[in-house]
């Protein structure tokens, strides 16, 4: 057997008794995701390395996404699903209802974090993204569980670029990040390389913590592999020509760069006739958005809602992505020619890793700003001439590996027991540490 929640009064979650429990370990993630799919993603691979290594352990995956039903869990594995606006009654319809929801919702949630970690008394919290959990809302539930239950061990893991380092810095600072790496948390896994990459510098980290810091490499999730001629085939894409393959994640945002790839596979096609296209929407991308988009399809630049992007990239010859951590590392660990254009919001992650990728000559960059003209089109146009075998090598010189989840679990090895030895976690040129060895 193993273990699994048990609700008390009010929701409150219990632990079973030891006698009901496995001998295994129950290990809490914390995966912050609205309106994204890139962290419960990343917290799915990683659960099912974990759990893979470990088969008498269970994994709980706590988050606010709406689409959970959407992802299939390993098995040992469970969702908690958090409050969500959706989930706490009418919407407000002021402004000042607006703030008093919000904060009501903040308070809730911040609540139904305290019970899930101090009720389920994980042996290991992994905490993604967010060190305190969103604005703070897991900081109680995380240190009322670490003076509840001394053994249980913290570990945070972040994407090696997280936003602008000033703005980090700052917000870091007014939370109390710096005082929970010190105190709280026993390691700190980067899914990311210091090749690229320095977050000691980039956020400040103080040298007390550095110890901490481990590079575990980039997490990228598994996909089984498929001939790319069977792919065309099941998206009705002609067998011949190359093939660019455009994703934008959840798609919530992704209309101007569909768009804008589409007039730019337009002009590919009035110079290359053989070109061949499949855009994919996602899920949460407006219904009269998608419908614009399906009115310029064709049958050689086809429109999809959603589609498993993994496996179209390793069957494309370019692709076209917004700059996320996963869609990014999916098309680097294919080693396909990449073209981002990067979210244009006050967050500027995407565009580091853009303009850090582009640097390397692993991508071309195209600002939101320059996406009109022939700007995509000449971006596209130098992916697609590029030598595959080339582009490879250039890869793997730049980012090694790319078996993070794998490199992720030896390194919690060290508490949750097992085979994982200090060798085998090393990132190439790193210590167990983070600092170059």
């Amino acid at each position: 057997m193993v273990a699994s929640l048990r609700w008390g009064p009010g929701g409150a979650i219990s632990r079973m008794t030891e006698a009901e429990r496995s001998d295994g370990h129950t290990l809490l993630l914390y995966a912050q995701d609205s309106k994204g799919m890139g962290h419960i993603t990343r917290a799915l691979t990683i659960a099912r390395h974990v759990l893979a290594a470990h088969p008498d352990s269970v994994a709980y995956i706590t988050t606010e996404s709406p689409i959970t039903g959407d992802f299939p869990l390993p098995a040992r594995c469970e969702f908690i699903p958090l409050p969500t606006h959706l989930s706490s009654g009418p919407l407000p319809k002021t402004e000042a209802q607006d703030e008093l929801f919000n904060q009501h919702l903040s308070d809730n949630r911040a609540r139904t974090l305290h019970d899930i970690a101090t009720g389920l008394a994980p042996d290991l919290v992994i905490v993604d993204h967010e060190p305190l959990g969103h604005k703070g809302e897991f900081r109680d539930g995380l240190f009322a569980l670490k003076a509840k239950s001394p053994d249980t061990k913290f570990v945070f893991g972040m994407r090696d670029i997280m936003d602008d380092p000033v703005r980090i810095r700052a917000k870091w600072r007014a939370l109390g990040v710096y005082d929970a790496f010190e105190t709280l948390y026993d390691g700190i896994a980067v899914y990311g390389s210091p090749n690229l990459y320095d977050v000691a510098e980039a956020y400040a980290i103080p040298p007390s913590v550095h110890a901490k810091l481990h590079y575990c490499g980039f997490v990228v999730r598994e996909h089984t592999a498929v001939d790319p001629q069977v792919l065309r085939h099941l998206y009705r894409v002609p067998r011949d020509g190359p093939l660019v393959v455009a994703t934008v994640g959840s798609g919530r945002d992704g209309y101007p760069v569909l768009g804008a790839v589409q007039g730019a596979i337009e002009r590919l096609q009035a110079r290359r006739r053989d070109v061949r296209a499949i855009l994919v929407t996602g899920p949460f991308m407006p219904e009269e958005q998608r419908a614009i988009l399906q009115s310029r399809a064709t049958p050689t630049m086809r429109v999809v809602p959603r589609a498993d992007n993994f496996q179209l990239m390793a069957a494309a010859d370019a692709i076209v992505g917004m700059g996320g951590y996963n869609s990014v590392c999916e098309a680097l660990s294919v080693a396909r020619p990449l073209v981002i254009v990067p979210r244009a919001t006050h967050k500027v992650e995407q565009q580091i890793r853009a303009e850090i990728l582009a640097s390397r000559g692993l991508a071309r960059c195209v600002h939101p700003r320059d996406l009109s003209g022939e700007n995509l089109a000449v971006a596209l146009e130098w992916a697609l001439s590029r030598d595959r075998a080339d582009h490879a090598r250039l890869v793997r010189e730049i980012v090694p590996s790319f078996d993070g989840a794998t490199r992720l679990t030896a390194y919690l090895d060290q508490w949750l027991g097992g085979n994982g030895q200090s060798g085998r976690f090393a990132f190439e040129g790193l210590s167990s540490a983070g600092s170059p060895s």
